[in-house]
């Protein structure tokens, strides 16, 4: 029986341990480090692997035993004391629900600084913590850090106030629950010449940020926050999402500023009605989304970027588009709760708004619409009768699961299709063809995905056709065009509605 139960080749060999040490760490790093020092019990070449392995993740063992605090640090210090010291450790994460001694968190942290880390994440949840010095995260490696902990930002220049991270690209920092909304020094900044993505979690910017020089940032994030009232100069920034943010009332400046983005998400709530001007000239992707309990304000949108090909409404906007051609457009009403048991005369108050809002959307390709607003357009059907339909270029309308040509009425699929014979109503869109060609490289292959429609490449590493999923090695074939095997995707790609 045992001998079945291995994964053996032709010639009886164990093939699990025959993988090359770079797979093998791969697969340990799908595992948390607690996991991935048991598999040592597997045979003798798995006995040390785990003492190699560079990347070290404890993660919410205190939630799991919340009673054995000193059983979780013996272990933690076993781990740090037994591995080869001479080996890097290229990612490192920490989340603690529950209090650790403050002199063993700090010297977690320090071990891997202490070995060239890359990226790091460190997650303290409780709230006796001291505000750490920014010069507790120094590295000359470190590329990623995210960090959910209280900082001591001051603004003195004494050596133990400021960090020094010449290479890092991606900075993401949360503020912890039991503090209130702060700002982030603009000195902070200066310091990261190599930052190109930026994430902000109830942490503000500073006023002074229009003035500050971040050359290579092209990802801002913001969430539960405040725009600073002066316009940012950012010529390099690509993509822009503000979640909860309060905004300011010449966000049409913002706009205009941002001479070379491409992506901007909005989601925002209040009781202020804005009235946008849009006019970022690369600008191809937009979603903008507003929530029920507002829904009174008619926010105006208008869009002056001829580039726009991309456009995502969750909430009912007046908008007016100065574009040539839309490749999708999204609609829905509210993802809220609240929209959801809403009384029937407080949605009639806002379905009206819905075919002025559909008039500007006609150069649309492809229209994708939830079951909100398809019951919104049946409750203005006498009226959908009576207009022509504004969409000259549709190919493709998208309803939700459940629906079908024949489940919306006939007045509602005229005005959709516009008497084009070329539109089609669908519940699953196409996909797009793509063309495979499989690059042998040593022990790993690697699989060059090229969309002919959009001209994107996506790059995949196999590691010899394996995919690991919660430690198990699962054997999956490699999706060729024309074997018929594989699930074939089209790539995509959304600025994170929640932050990584």
């Amino acid at each position: 029986m045992n001998s079945k139960l291995k994964i053996t080749n032709p010639n009886g060999e164990d093939r699990l341990s025959s993988l090359p040490d770079e797979l093998i760490y791969q697969v340990l790093s799908f595992l948390g480090t607690r996991q991935a020092v048991q598999t040592s019990i597997l045979s003798k070449r798995w006995k040390r692997m785990w003492t190699t392995l560079p990347v070290l993740s404890f993660d919410g063992y205190d939630q799991l035993f919340p009673y054995t605090h000193s059983g979780i640090i013996r272990f933690i210090d076993h781990v740090l004391e037994n591995r080869d010291q001479d080996t890097h450790v290229s990612c490192f994460k920490f989340l603690a629900v529950y209090p650790f001694p403050p002199n063993f968190v700090r010297r977690l942290i320090s071990y891997p600084i202490d070995h060239n880390v890359e990226e790091l994440d460190i997650d303290l949840q409780f709230h006796r913590y001291k505000p750490f010095k920014l010069s507790t995260f120094s590295s000359d490696t470190l590329l990623k850090l995210k960090l959910k902990v209280p900082l001591d930002f001051d603004e003195s220049l004494r050596t133990d106030s400021k960090w020094v991270l010449p290479a890092l690209k991606t900075l993401h920092l949360i503020r912890p629950p039991h503090m209130s909304s702060y700002k982030l020094p603009g000195f902070c900044l200066i310091w990261l010449p190599s930052l190109t993505t930026l994430c902000l979690d109830g942490i503000e910017l500073p006023e002074s940020f229009s003035s500050i020089r971040v050359p290579n940032l092209t990802t801002l994030r913001m969430k539960r926050s405040k725009l600073p009232v002066k316009v940012w100069d950012l010529p390099g920034l690509l993509s822009l999402e503000l979640d909860e943010v309060d905004l300011p009332a010449n966000m049409s400046d913002f706009f205009s500023a941002l001479v070379s983005v491409r992506d901007i998400t909005i989601y925002f709530t209040g009781t202020c009605k804005h009235l946008w001007n849009i006019s970022c000239p690369e600008l191809v992707h937009l979603k903008i989304c507003t929530n029920f309990a507002y829904v009174s304000w008619i926010h105006e949108i208008v869009v002056l970027s001829d580039k726009l090909r991309e456009l995502s409404f969750v909430g009912i906007f007046m908008v007016s588009l100065y574009v040539h051609e839309l490749e999708n457009v999204s609609i829905k009403l509210w993802d809220t709760v609240d929209f959801k048991y809403a009384t029937w005369e407080e949605k009639k108050v806002h379905y009206r708004h819905v075919v002025p809002m559909f008039s500007k959307l006609g150069s649309a390709r492809t229209l994708t619409l939830d079951s909100a607003i398809i019951e919104a357009l049946h409750s203005v059907n006498n009226l959908l009768g009576r207009v022509h339909s504004p969409f000259r270029n549709l190919k493709y309308v998208k309803l939700p699961q459940g629906y079908t040509q024949f489940s919306i009425s006939t007045t509602l699929s005229k005005y959709l299709l516009g008497g084009n014979r070329r539109a089609t109503i669908v519940t699953t869109l196409p996909q797009r063809k793509l063309n495979h060609q499989v690059v042998p490289n040593s022990s790993t292959s690697q699989k060059v995905c090229v969309d002919t429609v959009e001209k994107r490449v996506r790059v995949e590493h196999l590691v010899e056709n394996s995919v690991v999923e919660a430690g198990k090695v699962r054997q999956i074939g490699c999706p060729v065009e024309g074997s018929g095997t594989g699930n074939d995707q089209a790539s995509s790609s959304r600025v994170n509605g929640d932050f990584e």
